[in-house]
């Protein structure tokens, strides 16, 4: 999968630069060039595939390559090491519901996914990955929580004083270790 700069479509990357950069040289946002679909028997046959199965065949096509097989399967089962169910909405619609993490925000998922991606493209490399947070709770609590010990990442929080709940600043400032938090 190639990923481009909003700001600049002709800054072409792959998912393994977008993740160590971040943001494009340009300020903008990656984006993926294309958006893949999965097949009807992907669909057809998803109740007897687990939970791992599932998130490995929908995020590989953004991963393409740059993942081993073994690597992406241990991201995963890392990123979605906690229940998150699907309850009924109506008879015909139904919700995930990601807000069952460690830090209690829909945001684990991802962040435990993004940070286990540098943690890897970075290993055995003399330099580290630095990221820069700002958050006004959630964000900075999940990123805090899923980055904690991923080695050759550091994590960088920035908080407003007195603008986050006591919990969410527990969560942001007493991890320690490559967790570095702002007020």
């Amino acid at each position: 999968m190639i990923y481009y700069s909003l700001s600049n479509p002709s800054d072409k990357v792959s998912f393994k630069e977008a993740t160590i950069r971040g943001q494009a040289p340009d300020r903008g946002l990656y984006f993926p060039e294309n958006i893949p679909t999965s097949s009807r028997s992907f669909f057809d046959n998803i109740q007897e595939l687990s939970h791992e199965e599932i998130a490995e065949q929908v995020i590989r096509p953004f991963t393409g390559d740059t993942l081993p097989d073994t690597e992406l399967q241990r991201i995963v089962a890392e990123t979605i090491n906690f229940d998150f169910p699907l309850v009924p909405v109506t008879d015909s619609t139904w919700s995930l519901e990601l807000f069952h993490g460690p830090t209690l925000a829909f945001k684990d998922v991802g962040a435990r996914f993004m940070s286990r991606c540098p943690g890897y493209f970075v290993r055995g490399n003399d330099k580290s990955v630095t990221v820069l947070v700002a958050t006004s709770g959630d964000t900075g609590g999940a990123v805090a929580s899923g980055f904690y010990g991923v080695e050759g990442v550091e994590v960088v929080i920035l908080y407003p004083s007195g603008k986050v709940s006591s919990v969410q600043e527990l969560q942001l400032t007493t991890l320690g270790k490559n967790i570095k938090a702002l007020e």
